[in-house]
Parts: structure tokens; C-alpha cells; sequence
């Protein structure tokens, strides 16, 4: 199958830092032929010519967007799927974009998939994030972490009114667990960049030595990497309550235990799997062999490319 892939972030500065832009594309160039294209297009089928590459199918990336193009290109004469990443930002246009270019199908890890199907008429799927076995695995580290937590606050202005379901969710709990003297914490968040756990390594490494590993969701419900990275890792998943979209995949009890968005059940809940290690360590088994066949980047790439020969 022969792949035209729009993105300017893949295997750039900013895709070392946020590997998820990666994910997909660098499966796909193992089994097959993918034109990576950075630039605006003036003509897919100029593009094509120009490069010898005859595809038979277009894909705009994850980061396809962050080159701030929404209008029309010439030339989409094949099936054509766009990926609809951070939604917060620029929606409306993300969304014109498909329309104006009749996008044939909309795949986004976003769980109101449903709503841009009605919005746009463009047919719309769920098409999650995945993880990178070859960084998150268990690594039988010693767990000298009772809860950690790693990720942006979630306050500045990126991020719109009613982006959130409990607003400042991170910082509540953040303040929950300054307040627990009697608990083991690693807590690494802010709105800064230089918070950021500075490699990918060190933030799989620290997962490792943690017990329980603190995810919420992000803008509109996106449910993040950090959920199958923290699963994989032989560490607890404890997260905000799923989106009902996600339930196939995260189930409470089983795979990850769930708080409410209102946090009235965030202590009891962490305090009783610290205490209960068997019960905690079922789930974590559950949760690394169901994750790790299942939903890796690999994984992700097979699911697009299902949806590529359903199209052709």
C-alpha cells in the first residue's frame, strides 16, 4: 500500500518531546510505502508526480494542524482520512478543513467523535493513542513511590471554558496529596515546560518505582498517552472516571480504578489499593497483558490501516 503522509512534526524536535506524533507513522514505514510529506500541498496529484509516488491513499497526520492550514487542496483524487488532534485549539477550522476537502473518513482520540460526525457529515472515528513497548514495560524496579503524578496543570489559556469537567482537577488533587504527610508522593506538575520530566527514560523509570500512577482526562475528555503508558508499566492506573467511548478499554476494577470528577472518592480509593496490594497487583496484571497486546503504537497503525482498505 503505497501512503501520502501529511504532517510537519513527524521525526522533529518537537516529536522527541511528544513521541506520540511518531506513533502511527513509524509503524506504517515498516510494512508500507509512505511519502512523508512537511509541507502545504499546492496539488496531491502534482505531489505525487513530482516524487514519482503514485498513492493510493492520503493520510494528514496527528500534526498535520500545527501548520495553522485549513483551506482547500487541489488535487484529492483518493481516499483521504484526516486525524483530529488537540480540539481546543482551532476547531471550527480543523473542522471546515475536512468538509472543504471531503474528507472521506475523521479518526481522533477525542470521545465526541460522534458530535463532529453531525457537525461536519464527515464520517467520524475513534481511533485512540497507543504506547511505545520499547519505553514502557515493567521494568521490576522497586516501588519507592506510594502515588506519583507527571503532566501540565491545565490552567493557562490554551484551554477554553468547559474545556474541563471538574476545572483545576490536577491542582485539587495536587493540594489532596500535599496534605498527606502519611504517603509517599512524586508530584511533578505545572504549566512550564521546564516542569516536565526531562526524557522519556527518567518519566518511564519513575512510573516504575511508583505504586499508583495519577491520570486525568485532558481538554474535552481526551484520554492521553500517559493511560497506556502507566498500564504497561507494571504501575496501578488511577484515573478519572472513563468516558463512556473508552469503556471498552478501560475497565474500573479490572484494568484501572476510577475516581469521580468531583474527587469525593479519590482518598478512600487510593488508600484502600495502597493497603491492598494483591487486589492492586491483579489489576496491574490485568492491565500490562491486556495493554501490551492490544495498544501499542503498533497496534494503532493496523487499526488506520483497517480503516484504509475499508475505504478502498
Amino acid at each position: 500500500m503505497k501512503i501520502l503522509y501529511f504532517d510537519p512534526v513527524v521525526e522533529t524536535a518537537i516529536s522527541s518531546n511528544y513521541r506520540y506524533y511518531d506513533g502511527i507513522y513509524k509503524q506504517l514505514i515498516k510494512k508500507h510505502q509512505v511519502g512523508l510529506i512537511r509541507d502545504i500541498p499546492d496539488n496531491i496529484q502534482k505531489i505525487c508526480e513530482r516524487n514519482n509516488f503514485q498513492a493510493n491513499f492520503v493520510v494528514f497526520g496527528l500534526g498535520w494542524f500545527n501548520n495553522k492550514y485549513f483551506s482547500k487542496i487541489d488535487g484529492i483524487n483518493i481516499p483521504s482520512i484526516c486525524i483530529l488532534f488537540k480540539p481546543q485549539n482551532d476547531l471550527e477550522e480543523k473542522l471546515i478543513f475536512c468538509q472543504t476537502n471531503k474528507i472521506d473518513l475523521l479518526l481522533t482520540p477525542n470521545p465526541e467523535f460522534d458530535e463532529y460526525e453531525r457537525t461536519t457529515g464527515v464520517k467520524s472515528r475513534l481511533l485512540p493513542y497507543g504506547f511505545d513497548p520499547g519505553i514502557f514495560f515493567d521494568r521490576k524496579l522497586k516501588k519507592t513511590i506510594d502515588v506519583g503524578f507527571s503532566g501540565a496543570l491545565h490552567e493557562n489559556k490554551h484551554y477554553p471554558n468547559g474545556a474541563f469537567l471538574t476545572k483545576n482537577i490536577r491542582t485539587k488533587i495536587g493540594n489532596i496529596l500535599k496534605n498527606r504527610n502519611d504517603i509517599n508522593t512524586f508530584w511533578s506538575s505545572s504549566d512550564k515546560q521546564l516542569a516536565r520530566i526531562p526524557s522519556y527514560d527518567e518519566y518511564a523509570k519513575k512510573i516504575n518505582t511508583s505504586k499508583i500512577w495519577i491520570a486525568t482526562q485532558a481538554a474535552f475528555g481526551d484520554i492521553t498517552p500517559r493511560y497506556y503508558e502507566i498500564a504497561a508499566s507494571g504501575t496501578l492506573l488511577f484515573c478519572q472516571k472513563i468516558p463512556k467511548q473508552y469503556k471498552h478499554i478501560f475497565k474500573d476494577g479490572e484494568n484501572c480504578v476510577e475516581f469521580d470528577h468531583n474527587l469525593s472518592d479519590f482518598e478512600k480509593k487510593m488508600d484502600y489499593y495502597l493497603k491492598n496490594e494483591e487486589e492492586r497487583n491483579k489489576i496491574i496484571e490485568n492491565a500490562y497483558n491486556e495493554f501490551v497486546e492490544n495498544h501499542t503504537w503498533k497496534n494503532r497503525a493496523q487499526q488506520l490501516i483497517k480503516h484504509i482498505e475499508e475505504l478502498s
